[in-house]
């Protein structure tokens, strides 16, 4: 559902910006003094940002529609065509500058400077993307300790053995409605997801290779799994030795 909340925003936004002229919102151009905004085509500019979020509001959907029919593996290939047209939108729009270029089509003196803080940025973003997307797909860390369950990495905890209930191993997880707070790479998922069934459960799996040690710590269900079965089996029988009858 927020994936189609966000596409419906950013058509408006690219309707805004695109046919309503408020190009007030184009960011950057919002902050220019009277004399540099002259010298943007602010026409082509405009377009050319509507243009780019009805593209991204198409991805959104695109997102919104894999996640309800529990295909998480597309999204880290959306994410990379989001990434690609993003760059695209930052080398295309400098030609609606004329603030960079000369009426030669030739770059103005110092003009290259204006573009290392949007570049910057740029880079930044991808590279957090890319660091976000790696640990998505890494095992998180499940240690038992003498006294709990740690799990390290992103929305890891620890859960002490005296705290744990309803400990189980099954072969299948609950189909999946949603993802509300978490990270879905390929088959590896983190973090808070809500089943079709209504549950809610903190997910650290390989949805690929089961099966999964599900268990109950206050009222709030976790699911997790190692990389493969034997790991998983044997792991799990280490938990019953743990968790007091």
């Amino acid at each position: 559902m927020v994936w189609f909340i966000l596409a419906g925003l950013f058509i408006f936004l690219g309707f805004a910006v695109h046919k309503l002229k408020w190009y007030f919102l184009i960011s950057g151009f919002n902050t220019m003094s009277k004399e540099r905004k002259a010298n943007v085509d602010t026409k082509g500019l405009g377009r050319l940002m509507g243009l780019y979020m009805y593209f991204l509001s198409f991805l959104f959907v695109v997102m919104g529609s894999l996640q309800w029919m529990d295909k998480p593996a597309m999204s880290a290939l959306i994410m990379i065509v989001f990434a690609i047209a993003t760059v695209i939108l930052i080398v295309k729009a400098q030609k609606f500058n004329g603030n960079l270029f000369d009426e030669n089509g030739n770059w103005k003196k110092g003009a290259s400077k204006q573009l290392k803080t949007p570049i910057t940025i740029l880079v930044i973003t991808l590279i957090g993307v890319a660091i976000l997307m790696y640990f998505s797909t890494q095992q998180s860390g499940i240690v038992a300790s003498e006294d709990a369950l740690e799990i390290g990495g992103m929305y890891g905890d620890v859960y002490e053995w005296a705290e744990i209930e309803q400990l189980t191993l099954i072969e299948e997880l609950p189909e999946i409605s949603m993802r509300t707070n978490g990270s879905a790479v390929g088959s590896h998922l983190k973090g808070h997801f809500k089943f079709k069934n209504g549950e809610k459960a903190k997910l650290f799996v390989d949805k690929n290779v089961p099966p999964f040690i599900s268990f109950v710590v206050n009222d709030k269900k976790i699911i997790l799994n190692l990389d493969t079965e034997d790991e998983t089996a044997a792991f799990y029988k280490e938990m019953e030795e743990k968790v007091p009858q």
